[in-house]
């Protein structure tokens, strides 16, 4: 199951800081929408697009 997650910075602006495509579930699992951004924000910690405690992830509305 594949999901498009946003990256934003916490300081209240909408502007996109990143976009990942993550792809979870592959092995037969039903993963939630917190797995999603989960995967997603490490992602973001390993590019160094920021610490956590500053960036916040949303799955994209389908």
């Amino acid at each position: 199951m594949k999901r498009v997650v946003d990256i934003f910075k916490r300081t209240g602006s909408h502007q996109i800081l990143w976009t990942y495509i993550v792809n979870l579930g592959n092995d037969g699992t039903h993963p939630a929408i917190k797995d999603f951004e989960s995967e997603a924000m490490r992602l973001a910690i390993i590019d160094k697009r920021g610490l956590e405690k500053n960036l916040i992830a949303k799955v994209r509305d389908q």
